[in-house]
């Protein structure tokens, strides 16, 4: 992945993660200290994480070069120990395939993800020079949300770049999210 990709991956992994509301905040916008956690040890919780990424890269349906990096774990700061609380993430990228390819995954992705229980829940532009379209959506039935955006800068080599994040799981009593990457 160029430096521009990492940047702009970074960027948007931030941005799911602020969309999603993080952990241990609901939708609208109240502490959800007390709310019970999904258990999940760490190792299902990536797995899901790879096959809902899988999934997205089967009904984009682009011939391209895709992005390395697996799933990451990070620790939810509610989690006053750090023992328990977790959120899964996991930023791609799909290259190296026509702008006009990717504008139909991306249409693909619009038509199929609801019928699969995902809540469109942002179509439009970034507020940014490139006018970046993006499609935000969210199950809250396996707690996941998904943004995917069209960067076209530079012109010649336009890329889909994808952020797959988690709510926060708890760990199974035993296990800890700990040292896990």
């Amino acid at each position: 992945m160029r430096g521009s990709e990492r940047a702009l991956a970074g960027l948007l992994a931030l941005g799911a993660t602020a969309l999603l509301g993080g952990c241990g905040i609901m939708s609208d916008g109240s502490a959800a200290e007390n709310t019970p956690r999904t258990i999940r040890s760490v190792d299902d919780a990536r797995q899901m994480t790879r096959d809902i990424s899988s999934g997205l890269l089967d009904t984009i349906a682009v011939q391209g070069r895709t992005s390395e990096p697996g799933p990451g774990v990070s620790l939810c700061e509610e989690d006053p120990e750090r023992e328990r609380l977790f959120k899964m993430g996991h930023t791609w990228s799909l290259s190296r395939a026509s702008l006009a390819d990717l504008e139909r995954g991306m249409d693909r992705l619009r038509q199929e993800l609801p019928r699969q229980g995902w809540e469109l829940v942002g179509d439009g532009v970034e507020n940014n020079a490139a006018q970046t379209p993006y499609l935000t959506f969210d199950n809250t039935d396996i707690e996941y949300s998904v943004n995917v955006s069209l960067s076209t800068t530079p012109v010649d080599d336009p890329m889909l770049v994808v952020t797959v994040v988690s709510a926060c799981f708890s760990t199974p009593e035993g296990e800890s999210p700990r040292g896990q990457h």
